[in-house]
């Protein structure tokens, strides 16, 4: 390799570490960003086990339903058997979708150890963005920074998206004030997903699909992209079958989507099969 192939060879890697890098400490300023735009506030919450991240706004505190919107799993893993430093999603899908509900009162609650600093992050273990991703822990946390939100509204709706999903399905099971559950692109048969990728069981976490049957009278949406090559329509119906009762359960597989396009385009009109103040709009 001649000399100046090989300086440009180090500068093009340079260039592409310190991208790398940005991209790293810039994912909480992305949320940020998004969240002020639109009117939210930031809180951070100590559950005891977790510090919790939330976005909120609330327009009306005395408004009926509190729309809660749950992230997914984040950057959870560098490549297939190497787990991430840090869980920060590199993409807030979640975030960008609370941002775009039209409702007045909403609640967006991040996953335990995304959004911390260092040393917040070096009190999180590892196993709760991976095998304990949706772990007792979790769910009871998550449950605490809603009952801790809820204040005078009377129903909860939960949104949850990929993991998040999972924890919205696992809090629908032990409260009894939810109005709706909607999930895009979400494992709900965790089992069945580490085997279709040939990935370590997620050992330490609860599945929603041991649950379906006690929520199945729950008006539930189920969505997933077409072309969702990291979570296929099949593990969706592998919930779908643990339910005995699927009269208030739809699910629905949007053309041209993936795990991640287009959500937001399309956000909130698909809320409109569950509440009506979202049609036409």
């Amino acid at each position: 390799m001649k000399l100046q192939q090989f300086r440009g060879y180090l500068l093009t890697c340079c260039i592409c570490s310190l991208l790398a890098c940005t991209s790293i400490h810039d994912r909480p300023y992305i949320a940020e960003s998004t969240a002020q735009q639109s009117g939210f506030t930031k809180k951070l919450v100590n559950t005891g086990q977790f510090t919790l991240t939330t976005y909120s706004k609330s327009s009306d505190k005395n408004a009926e339903i509190l729309n809660i919107y749950i992230e997914g799993d984040g950057y959870a893993f560098q490549r297939k058997n190497r787990i991430s430093p840090d869980p920060t999603p590199k993409t807030p899908v979640a975030l960008e979708l609370a941002a775009k509900d039209t409702n007045t009162s909403v609640l967006y609650i991040a996953r335990p150890c995304q959004y911390l600093d260092s040393e917040l992050l070096k009190k999180c273990e590892p196993k709760y963005w991976s095998s304990h991703r949706y772990s007792e822990e979790t769910i009871s946390a998550i449950n605490d920074v809603i009952n801790l939100n809820k204040s005078t509204h009377n129903k909860i709706a939960l949104v949850g998206y990929s993991g998040g999903g999972n924890i919205a399905v696992l809090l629908a099971a032990r409260r009894q004030d939810i109005a709706w559950l909607v999930t895009i692109g979400a494992n709900l048969d965790h089992e069945l997903w580490t085997n279709l990728h040939d990935v370590t069981p997620l050992s330490g976490s609860l599945n929603p699909a041991d649950y379906a049957a006690s929520i199945q009278e729950l008006p539930q949406l189920h969505l997933i992209g077409e072309n969702d090559k990291i979570v296929p329509v099949s593990v969706s119906h592998a919930y779908l079958n643990k339910a005995t009762d699927r009269r208030n359960i739809q699910l629905k597989t949007i053309p041209g989507f993936d795990h991640q396009c287009c959500w937001t385009k399309i956000w909130p009109q698909p809320l409109c099969d569950l509440d009506s103040s979202y049609c036409n709009k």
